[in-house]
């Protein structure tokens, strides 16, 4: 993977040029697609899978699994605009996300697994993995930290609402609560999260 950082708020006009051009078979355009989603999405990897399982896992491997499965996945898809683009990738790969952390945490209860191995392998024999961490570390350790500080509660709906883009009803479903409790907790969140931001951008 190239090591330039990414942009912080991604061209969604550019990335539909991008999937028109991965579906075309031109490898740079993968990698610019990689690069444009990486640190949000590993952001949502780090704060989901819990310390437990990262001390097991590394979550870059993750990552770059779940991805290059999007982007196969991308081959089938028409896009119908720049909105739909962020909605295909954000559904496929946190979907993928979900499913193989819910795959390794049953391996690891079942004994079937030796989550200290490396177990996802590469992208293919020629890209290794990445393990740089972030690429906008700046940003992205000093947003992680801030999240995990957070309760159970604001953190849940800031997943639901911010990384997975459900709306305030389908949120106030998922969490059992009202729509006006889950619209309150949400801002709550989102005020908590900036007061934690400037504290550590402080410090």
């Amino acid at each position: 993977m190239s090591s330039r950082p990414p942009s912080p708020i991604p061209d969604e006009g550019a990335s539909v040029e991008l999937v028109r051009r991965i579906q075309n078979g031109e490898s740079d355009a993968w990698d610019e697609l990689y690069r444009r989603y990486r640190d949000r999405l590993l952001l949502y990897i780090r704060c989901r899978i819990g310390p437990s399982l990262r001390s097991r896992l590394q979550s870059e491997d993750i990552l770059q699994s779940v991805f290059k499965d999007a982007v196969d996945d991308l081959q089938g898809f028409t896009p119908q605009g720049e909105e739909s683009v962020k909605h295909f990738l954000r559904s496929c790969v946190l979907n993928k996300i979900r499913k193989k952390v819910t795959y390794f945490s049953a391996k690891k209860r079942s004994g079937d697994l030796p989550l200290t191995d490396t177990m996802l392998g590469k992208i293919s024999d020629s890209e290794p993995i990445d393990k740089a961490g972030y690429h906008d570390a700046t940003l992205y350790d000093q947003l992680e930290r801030s999240i995990n500080l957070l309760p159970e509660a604001m953190r849940e709906v800031l997943f639901l609402r911010l990384f997975e883009s459900h709306s305030n009803q389908e949120c106030a479903t998922a969490l059992g609560k009202t729509p006006e409790a889950s619209s309150k907790l949400f801002n709550r969140a989102l005020a908590r999260l900036g007061i934690l931001m400037s504290e550590a951008g402080g410090s």
